[in-house]
């Protein structure tokens, strides 16, 4: 009702649409109000708008309604399917789920994949524990540890470093590797915080090497990303599988101050709650798959070794 009352933009509307009446609408927005202790809503000559705090609890409420519909829409269909129903596949941005998905495709379970990709390591879990995925590829940070979701089960892949992009004729371009201090006057393209770490970590990190970088763009689409990027507007940190592209190189940073930990995750009531060991072992090669075909991070390793699991705990 929360959500109705905001995109009908008056009390009176919304009570009309959910089938209810203006004062038991009222009394019941009123009631939610007192349960998380601020105003959702303020009245306007136009009508009602939510408040800051109101915007907050709608993006969560909107999320819940998301959820439980795709979670209606998918118990109709295993219902209507049963066992034909795909394998829902998770995972952040990236290619590697995409690579796990072809992977589970062809191990002869002989059932569909279907993948989602999410900006948000957290709202992977979220849709993992409530049933819409059976399995997802998350990442955490140093210092910011997923949280344990009820009903799910992880195990860490790979632990591995954050490289960064500059265009290709950025005067550090020439070097092998970065001092992160030597960046400390630049312009930063960043994705907004994924709820996990990213991108404080990032920023933890510029406050150790001495500065507090300038984020003069915020973009998670891949494509406005290395536009930015190729045409020298601003310099991002990325993953070691970050697409080539013309007019950007990548490079690793000096003394490995970033780094990112690959999990998978797993419903134990979902499609892998017997059979684990299959999804690990096809994550864990997926991820192989992936990361070789970077150059930069096969040079990297050609440097320092590749990390053992244990090399840079996360926590």
């Amino acid at each position: 009702m929360v959500c109705a009352v905001a995109d009908a933009g008056s009390i009176t509307r919304a009570a009309i649409g959910i089938g209810s009446t203006q004062p038991a609408l009222t009394a019941a927005v009123q009631r939610i109000e007192r349960a998380f202790g601020g105003t959702l809503f303020v009245r306007g000559r136009d009508g009602v708008f939510p408040t800051a705090f109101g915007e907050r609890v709608l993006v969560r409420a909107r999320a819940v309604l998301a959820a439980a519909d795709t979670m209606h829409r998918d118990a109709a269909r295993f219902l209507a399917e049963g066992e034909k129903r795909p394998v829902a596949l998770g995972g952040i941005g990236g290619s590697m789920v995409v690579e796990l998905a072809d992977r589970l495709g062809d191990s002869g379970r002989g059932q569909a994949v279907s993948v989602t990709t999410e900006f948000s390591p957290l709202r992977l879990l979220d849709l993992v524990a409530g049933g819409q995925l059976d399995a997802a590829v998350v990442a955490d940070y140093p210092g910011h540890v997923l949280p344990r979701a009820p009903g799910v089960e992880s195990r860490p892949l790979a632990t591995q470093p954050v490289f960064v992009a500059i265009a290709a004729d950025h005067p550090a371009a020439r070097r092998a590797e970065i001092a992160l201090a030597d960046l400390a006057g630049e312009r930063w393209v960043l994705g907004p915080s994924d709820g996990a770490g990213w991108p404080e970590c990032f920023e933890e990190a510029c406050t150790q090497a001495g500065f507090r970088p300038q984020v003069a763009h915020r973009s998670t689409e891949l494509r406005p990303l290395q536009r930015l990027i190729a045409a020298g507007r601003a310099i991002s940190p990325c993953q070691v599988t970050f697409p080539a592209a013309p007019g950007i190189v990548i490079r690793s940073l000096a003394g490995d101050p970033l780094w990112m930990r690959y999990l998978i995750a797993w419903s134990t009531e979902g499609a892998f709650g017997g059979d684990s060991d299959a999804l690990i072992a096809a994550a864990e090669a997926a991820y192989r798959s992936d990361t070789d075909s970077s150059h930069p991070y096969r040079h990297w390793l050609a440097r320092r070794g590749e990390p053992a699991g244990g090399r840079r705990a996360i926590g």
